[in-house]
């Protein structure tokens, strides 16, 4: 593959991609991170003073041998009854190749440029003043000096200011570019810390034994149900628990602490130091339009250039064997069920015999229209049928570790055109939809599937609307977070929550053809074949 750089700005990263073995890989460090530059990137480096105050934190958990010179992978892995896993979690989170850093910051803006480079953990970042903490008074929480202005693929169309109270969501594979002011901290603060507060108790319906609380939640499932937000700024006693978690020294530390700040001297004026939201907005709004997309400042949203053709609508599901049935137990005739997958979607027609439909209470007009409408929800089930279901084109394979030659991949059922969009409804669902139970609440824990962290190579997509399954098994529209950018940035790795659908605006960049792969970006899950692959043609 040949990468021109020909685009606009981004922090990008490249990582070992051989399949059975990328989680291992790139636990082992076979990854990195660059930069691409442009004038509105030029002009963001300018407002904070250059280049000198940008940090970049790849973000990544480990699990270190007793002795702490080594990092171990799935054989380390701690579990607990009900609870074996196939992703990697590690028990320390590292920043940039160390274990919980101190870096010291001046009170002045800093550019902060995060990627989270796990396998498999999400993280809620926030910002607490640990002083606060040991002397169990004052303000703690200072989330509210970060303002989020950009995205994978580049910069936002406008920043989002975090609230004090807020966190950041970062699932593996995505990046977030950060303005962090420290410059309006009052002078006894010294001491903050950047924690992760993905932590809400596992429950019993979990395997956690006798329903104890002992342990945060390891994966992420949606934001209501991991991220255990606390109540009030100041120190209050029913946030005990987070900050019990956040200043333990034991093991549950390690997964809460990600980085320490010294905030160092008085406070630093001039120019170039501390720019305004207006500016930064000014300079984001500016760029926002590029070689992709359009900015539409009046409905603050991100769409397709004028006269640009489109392809089909498509449909991907990613499924969870979250329903228990056995793997040798077709679902819908499906056979060869694991613990995850993904299958990409056709109308309901032209069955095969003995072949089922799938029922989906969603209509995502796969047509082959030249510019199909955009899917609604419908209050019946519409019919579809799999048109694919597996990576390779045989669902036996010889392992490919041992016999280190790859099979050959099944034919491509997603062929899209270059320099074209196209609509994908990507759904993250359990197996319980089609495997004839009676329909039973999404929350109910054992019906929800895990996030699933879709990402596709080659394309930048726009997220344009949200559905989450309810008791009734139909789509309702939901309200987009605003950090989650939404209609206003371009994205390679999309958030999918539990039982959620999702609305992408894809866009197949002009000269570029050939086979590509979309996967989870939970690497356990890609090793265990959740990928497929589509090929641009001319």
């Amino acid at each position: 593959y040949t990468y021109p750089n020909a685009q606009r700005s981004a922090m990008l990263w490249y990582h070992d991609h051989a399949l059975d073995n990328t989680a291992a890989h790139l636990q082992a460090g076979l990854a990195g991170v660059w930069f691409v530059r442009d004038a509105p990137d030029d002009a963001v480096l300018a407002a904070v003073g250059g280049a000198a105050q940008e940090v970049m934190c790849v973000v990544q958990d480990r699990i270190l041998s007793a002795d702490g010179l080594s990092i171990r992978y799935l054989d380390g892995m701690p579990t607990a009854p009900g609870l074996e896993r196939p992703e990697f979690l590690g028990s320390t989170i590292f920043v940039n190749g160390k274990p919980a850093p101190t870096i010291s910051l001046a009170r002045r803006t800093y550019r902060l440029r995060l990627l989270n480079g796990s396998n498999a953990r999400s993280y809620a970042f926030a910002l607490v003043d640990r002083d606060a903490l040991a002397r169990s008074s004052g303000r703690v929480w200072y989330t509210d000096c970060m303002r989020v202005i950009g995205a994978d693929a580049g910069l936002a169309s406008k920043s989002v200011q975090l609230g004090a109270l807020e966190s950041l969501v970062l699932i593996p594979g995505q990046r977030r570019d950060v303005l962090i002011d420290l410059s309006g901290l009052p002078s006894t603060v010294l001491n903050l810390r950047l924690v992760n507060i993905a932590l809400t108790p596992e429950t019993d319906a979990y395997g956690t034994p006798n329903g104890t609380q002992t342990a945060p939640v390891a994966i992420y499932s949606d934001l209501a149900g991991t991220v255990k937000a606390p109540t009030s700024v100041n120190y209050a006693v029913q946030d005990d628990l987070i900050y019990a978690w956040i200043e333990s020294t034991a093991a549950v530390a390690q997964m809460t602490r990600v980085m320490d700040i010294s905030v160092t001297g008085g406070l630093v004026s001039g120019s170039g130091v501390s720019p305004t939201a207006a500016s930064i907005d000014t300079i984001l709004s500016g760029a926002a339009t590029d070689d992709d997309f359009v900015w539409n400042s009046a409905t603050s949203s991100l769409g397709p250039k004028a006269g640009v053709a489109f392809g089909p609508n498509r449909l991907v599901l990613m499924m969870g064997n979250t329903a228990g049935a056995p793997t040798a137990t077709p679902i819908n005739n499906v056979s060869g069920w694991s613990d995850v997958q993904i299958m990409e979607m056709s109308p309901g027609t032209n069955l095969a015999p003995g072949e089922r439909y799938w029922p989906l209470a969603f209509d995502a007009k796969l047509s082959t229209a030249v510019n199909p409408a955009v899917g609604v929800t419908t209050p019946g089930a519409l019919n579809y049928r799999v048109a694919r279901k597996s990576f390779f084109a045989s669902e036996t394979n010889p392992d490919i570790t041992a016999s280190k030659v790859y099979p050959p991949l099944a034919k491509p059922t997603i062929v899209a055109k270059s320099g074209t969009y196209e609509r994908w409804y990507v759904g993250n669902l359990g197996n319980h939809l089609n495997a004839n139970v009676p329909p039973r609440p999404y929350a109910d824990p054992l019906m929800a599937p895990d996030m699933h962290p879709f990402h596709i190579h080659l394309v930048s997509s726009v997220v344009l609307r949200r559905w989450v399954l309810d008791a009734n098994g139909a789509f309702v529209q939901k309200t987009s977070v605003p950090v989650d950018f939404d209609l206003t940035a371009r994205q390679d790795t999309v958030r999918i929550e539990s039982n959620e659908l999702v609305e992408l605006l894809v866009y197949y960049p002009p000269g570029y053809v050939g086979d590509y792969v979309y996967h989870c970006h939970l690497l356990e899950h890609e090793d265990m074949c959740m990928m497929s692959h589509f090929t641009v043609v001319k």
